[in-house]
C-alpha cells in the first residue's frame, strides 16, 4: 500500500481491511489490482465478503447498492445527527454493530440476574459493572446511543431481579421499573450507563459525532473520501 498507493488511507485488522478512495471508479481500479497482486503471492481476496460501499450522507445523496458496512464490531452506515446549531443532519457514522449488540445482550440474559436475589444491588454492580463499563468504552466511543437497547435490557432484567426478591412487585412490573428508577436516581454511580446516558427514547435521536483520527482517519480524509473497499482474505492456498 505504501508503494503502490500511498494516497490511499486504509486500515487492517488481521483478515479484514478497509481502503479509502475518491470515487468508485477508483475502488474498483483498487479491487482489480489488489486481486491480482494477491494472487502472486498465493493469497486470494474473499469476493462474496468484500465490496464496494458508498458514504451517503447529507452531502453524498446518490442512490447506491450499498451504504453500509462492518468492521471491528462497528457497523459504518448514514446515522442521523446533531449540528452545534442543533441543526440535524445525515452522517457516515460508525456504531455497534447488530451482530455485536445481540452478543451482548445473550450475554446478560446468560447472567440470569432474575435468580440472584441473594445480591445486594451493590454487590450486582461490583460483578457486573467492569464488564458494562468496557462495553461503554469500546462500543460507546463515537455512537452511544446505538448501545441504548443493550442497557434497557439489562436495566429489564434487573426489575426481573427486583420482582423475584420483593415478592409484593411480582405482578407488578410498574412499581419495579419505579423502584429501579428510584434506586438509579439515588445511586447513579452504581452502574456506568447510569451516569452517562438516559435510557428514554426522545434522548436517542441524536448521534455523538466521532473522532475519526482514532479509528480509520482524519476529518480532512473523511471529508475527501467518497467510497469505502471493504476487503477480507482467505488463508493461503497453494497452486
Amino acid at each position: 500500500m505504501t508503494r503502490e498507493h500511498p494516497n490511499k488511507p486504509f486500515a487492517r485488522y488481521a483478515d479484514d481491511a478497509i481502503v479509502h478512495c475518491k470515487t468508485e471508479k477508483e475502488a474498483q481500479s483498487f479491487m482489480d489490482s489488489l486481486e491480482t497482486r494477491l494472487k502472486n503471492v498465493k493469497l486470494e481476496l474473499n469476493r462474496e465478503k468484500s465490496s464496494i460501499v458508498y458514504c451517503q450522507d447529507s452531502n453524498r445523496k446518490e442512490k447506491q447498492p450499498k451504504v453500509k458496512f462492518t468492521f471491528l464490531g462497528f457497523d459504518f452506515k448514514p446515522r442521523s445527527a446533531v449540528n452545534r446549531r442543533g441543526n440535524k443532519f445525515t452522517s457516515f457514522l460508525p456504531g455497534a454493530s447488530l451482530k455485536a449488540k445481540g452478543r451482548m445482550m445473550s450475554a446478560i440474559g446468560s447472567w440470569r440476574l432474575g435468580r440472584l436475589t441473594s445480591c445486594s444491588i451493590a454487590e450486582l454492580s461490583k460483578k457486573f459493572n467492569p464488564i458494562l463499563r468496557g462495553w461503554m468504552n469500546y462500543y460507546g466511543k463515537f455512537d452511544i446511543s446505538a448501545l441504548s437497547h443493550v442497557f434497557q435490557h439489562f436495566d429489564r432484567a434487573l426489575t426481573r431481579c427486583l420482582r423475584r426478591k420483593f415478592k409484593n412487585l411480582w405482578k407488578h412490573k410498574t412499581l419495579s421499573y419505579e423502584l429501579l428508577s428510584q434506586i438509579r436516581k439515588n445511586n447513579p454511580s452504581l452502574f456506568v450507563h447510569w451516569q452517562r446516558i438516559q435510557l428514554k427514547a426522545q434522548d436517542f435521536n441524536c448521534a455523538v459525532r466521532p473522532n475519526f483520527t482514532n479509528l480509520l482517519m482524519t476529518k480532512r480524509e473523511h471529508l475527501a473520501t467518497h467510497y469505502f473497499v471493504n476487503l477480507t482474505f482467505t488463508e493461503f492456498y497453494y497452486l
